[in-house]
Order: C-alpha cells, then structure tokens, then sequence
C-alpha cells in the first residue's frame, strides 16, 4: 500500500513539474517604464516557426502594435533582460526587438514566417487586451490562444481555434491583404547579438 502512496505521490509531483509556470511576472512599474509606442500605421503580425524541412508550423506569437507594440508569446520560451514579461505578453517591443525575437528563433532548420495586416489602432488595443486576460497558456496550445485571439474579430472569422500553428498561418495567408516575410538564418540557434 505505501509503495503505491508513493509512486501516486511520485507521480503528481512529476506531473506537476511538467506544467511548471512558465510566465513572466514583471511588475506594472517596470512594463509601464518599458511601453513602446510605434509611430507607424496599427498591424497585427503572425509569427510562425516554421521546421524548413517539412514547412510544419511549430510555434505562433503576435506582433500587434497599437498604442504600444508587444509581443504576444503564449507558451513560449523567449526572455530578454531588457523586456519586461507578465504572463505571456512581452512588452517594450521597439523594431530591433522585433528584429532579436524573430531571429532568436530562426537558426539552421527553422525559419520565422511573418504575416502582418493592418488594422485600426483601436482593434489593435482590444486584441492586446484580449491577450492578456487570457493569461498564462499551459506548453503545446500557442495556437490555440493566438486563434482565439484572432477569431473575435469579423475579418479573422475563418481562423478557427486550432491547436496547429501550421493551420493558422495558411488561413491568414488566404486574407486579403496579407504581406508575408521570412527571416532565415544558419546558426545553431538562439546566439543573436545586441550592442
């Protein structure tokens, strides 16, 4: 009977470890401090990791900017010193940390496919929202979270929820207005510099 208490024991405590928070908890001050406020027109950008040798989407975030740019990274991995974090919004998004976030997940056999549209400032503010009351999202369901974010609104209606970032990233490659990016490179990962 003990040795099955405590393989059960044993057992929770392995479990538990595998849904280990992976969120951010920078406080207000800091994200406030951090807020980046990007002069051009609102867009909404889906960024997709992309395994080049079978174009299998693996990961999906949001680049919205509106009246701030942030990153929206659900279950993601990505951390920066300079970038405040709270649950899964990564804030003080300039160009150059767009830049290092893109290219810290290209590198040999994966590449970052970028799709941005533009929206109005306003609906860019209310997908921010949006995402971060959702919260924390648990490992494997990015997609899940960025689709759902995106099918409150009538020109995303044919994103449904999905768990593959794959699915997500040929729905909005058949939108209307869509301008599509790669950013490739050939290191070994994650070895991108700033000044």
């Amino acid at each position: 009977m003990r040795a099955i208490s405590a393989a059960a024991l044993l057992g929770a405590l392995l479990l538990g470890a595998g849904c280990a928070n992976n969120s951010g908890t920078a406080p207000v001050e800091e994200i406030s401090a951090a807020q980046f406020n990007n002069p051009a027109p609102a867009t909404i950008s889906l960024l997709t990791m992309v395994n080049a040798r079978n174009d299998f989407g693996e990961h999906s975030a949001l680049l919205i900017n509106g009246s701030q740019q942030v990153i929206y990274d659900p279950a993601g991995t990505f951390r920066h010193s300079q970038l405040p974090r709270r649950e899964d919004m990564v804030y003080g998004i300039t160009p150059r940390f767009a830049d290092y976030y893109n290219s810290y997940h290209a590198r040999f056999g994966f590449y970052v496919q970028i799709q941005t549209l533009d929206i109005s400032r306003e609906q860019a503010d209310q997908m921010i929202a949006t995402a971060q009351a959702r919260g924390h999202v648990g490992k494997l369901f990015c997609a899940s979270a960025v689709s759902d974010v995106l099918n409150d609104y009538p020109q995303f209606a044919s994103i449904r929820e999905t768990l593959f970032p794959g699915a997500i990233m040929k729905r909005v490659a058949s939108l209307e207005g869509v301008n599509t990016s790669f950013v490739r490179e050939n290191d070994i990962g994650q070895n991108y510099r700033t000044e």
